[in-house]
């Protein structure tokens, strides 16, 4: 008979990558460990984990094991948790994965407010880039994600939690510095600064480029960066103009402004999403978080717009 205690092994192994570390977080031998995953594998008549890989990793049938697994593990702390539910205290331990293009941005401008509102929520939250939020909320490294949208991805669930516009960041060497609204086939693709490949941004804007008949050119300097910032930085000094999302304008300095441009035509958009899984068991604490949030979030950021809405062409 399968036990719980096998199933959270098997949690912390994935979570802390392999079986030294997960038999040190535990407290129990490795060999103990490794015994009882052997007897989950019998008893199942699969191998669950890909013991060659670093970290380790979850077979093909132990990703379709482990998603049941999870959900009971995640009903039992669901239970656990209930009494603190039903109080209506809001305590205890959050850990979120946000996007490097929206991280910089949460930090400085919310989490405080979630303080405020929320003394005794503990929030852990990790920078990391879209793949890897999905992989940690599927293992149950972190309890939520917070990413752009949409994505293809099988059996979490994905909320959308509020919208923002794509902008220009135009130097002011730019010729295009002295117009209020930019068209996309006003663009050159070679003074186009962009993201690090595979950076959901990064795919946003090229889909964006692409809409506007302008081809991905390699350029003579690449830029290998998953920082919107650090973009910003590359255009005041070198030249040229990058896209940036609506809440990177927030905090641009007053003699900065006039470096952010509007696009003209049909305003392309940035979903940004809550991903969890199915059966979360810090809901109240995610939706006191989501909700302290919601409160600072400028109003046209609310609503679902009537423009495009960017594919992150990332399919897992």
């Amino acid at each position: 008979m399968i036990s719980l205690s096998q199933l959270y092994y098997l949690r912390a192994i994935l979570y802390h990558g392999s079986f030294s570390a997960a038999a040190r977080k535990l407290d129990v031998s490795q060999p103990a460990l490794s015994m009882q995953i052997r007897k989950l594998e019998e008893i199942l008549g699969l191998p669950l984990l890909d013991r060659t890989t670093k970290p380790i990793r979850l077979t093909g049938d132990g990703e379709i094991i482990y998603e049941k697994a999870l959900a009971i593990i995640q009903q039992v702390e669901a239970l656990q948790d209930l009494p603190l539910q039903l109080s209506g205290e809001i305590s205890g331990e959050l850990r979120i994965g946000i996007i490097p293009t929206l991280a910089p941005y949460f930090v400085s401008l919310f989490l405080e407010d979630v303080y405020r509102a929320h003394p005794e929520l503990k929030l852990v939250v990790e920078e990391v880039i879209t793949e890897q939020v999905i992989e940690q909320v599927r293992t149950g490294r972190i309890d939520a994600g917070i990413i752009a949208t949409p994505v293809d991805v099988k059996n979490l669930r994905m909320d959308p939690f509020f919208y923002e516009k794509f902008f220009l960041y135009v130097s002011p060497k730019h010729p295009l510095i002295e117009k209020e609204r930019i068209s996309l086939k006003e663009l050159d693709e070679k003074e186009i600064w962009y993201l690090k490949e595979g950076n959901c941004f990064a795919n946003q804007v090229k889909a964006i480029c692409r809409l506007a008949g302008k081809p991905v050119l390699d350029k003579q300097l690449a830029y290998y960066s998953n920082s919107i910032e650090s973009l910003r930085r590359i255009v005041e000094s070198k030249g040229g103009l990058t896209f940036i999302p609506e809440l990177a304008t927030i905090n641009v300095s007053s003699e900065k402004e006039e470096m952010i441009k509007e696009l003209e035509g049909d305003q392309a958009t940035r979903e940004v999403s809550i991903i969890t899984t199915s059966h979360i068991a810090k809901l109240k604490l995610l939706n006191a978080f989501r909700n302290a949030v919601w409160e600072q979030l400028p109003a046209n950021m609310r609503k679902k717009p009537d423009g495009w809405i960017v594919d992150t062409e990332i399919r897992m």
